[in-house]
């Protein structure tokens, strides 16, 4: 995919994270569905849409801290994580024999998403994902705090494309699938045993300069 592609995809992601918020209202399933449905529209179809609905359905609870409980892991951040590991395609037949591959959707995870998601929001909670934009933490267990948030929210014009952080995980979603698809990682840094692999995986992250992970 060309650079221009590529942008627009991941533009599409923040555009669709936006409408599906106002229409299907929740952090989780938005930031899912519209990375999803952004590379689907170039193209890439990671799952059929017939599946994508049933998945839907299971990342509907983990909107709002998961349970809307404002406690858990940020709801965009967990969908936007099940996007990303759903893109590195490893099942059960493919973990059996070599455990050590469940370290490939770590990495993505970790590297694509929550490492900037913590640079930008200082965490990866709920609440901490709040005080970082509104300077409070809204307690959404109580219904009627919603319309409290929703309207902090439009106070703050978050509700746009480049402020959204449900659009922000559709992006960092899309753009670290991308980055799975046209550059996979050769798994080189995967040893013959988990240990050389967490050993090879370390040391990648703490010098990825050095010439030998260059084309891992």
């Amino acid at each position: 995919m060309d650079s221009t592609k590529r942008e627009r995809c991941i533009q599409k992601a923040r555009e669709l994270a936006v409408e599906y918020q106002g229409t299907l209202v929740g952090c989780g399933h938005c930031s899912f569905a519209a990375a999803l449905d952004a590379l689907r529209m170039e193209g890439i179809e990671l799952v059929p849409e017939e599946i994508e609905e049933e998945l839907f359905k299971g990342v509907l609870g983990l909107t709002g801290g998961i349970g809307n409980l404002g406690v858990g892991t940020c709801g965009a951040v967990s969908g936007a994580s099940f996007a990303i590991s759903l893109a590195c395609n490893i099942g059960p037949k493919e973990l059996a024999p070599n455990k050590a591959l469940r370290w490939i959707p770590y990495y993505y995870v970790k590297e694509g998403l929550l490492k900037p998601w913590m640079e930008k929001y200082g965490g990866i909670t709920c609440r901490e994902t709040q005080l970082k934009i509104f300077g409070i933490a809204i307690n959404s267990r109580m219904p009627a705090n919603n319309k409290a948030l929703f309207e902090e929210a439009q106070r703050l014009k978050c509700r746009n494309a480049s402020r959204c952080t449900i659009a922000n995980a559709a992006a960092l979603a899309t753009q670290t699938i991308l980055d799975i698809i046209e550059n996979p990682k050769e798994l080189k840094w995967i040893g013959i045993d988990e240990e050389t692999t967490i050993a090879n995986l370390l040391d990648m992250i703490e010098h990825p300069d050095d010439p030998k992970w260059k084309n891992a």
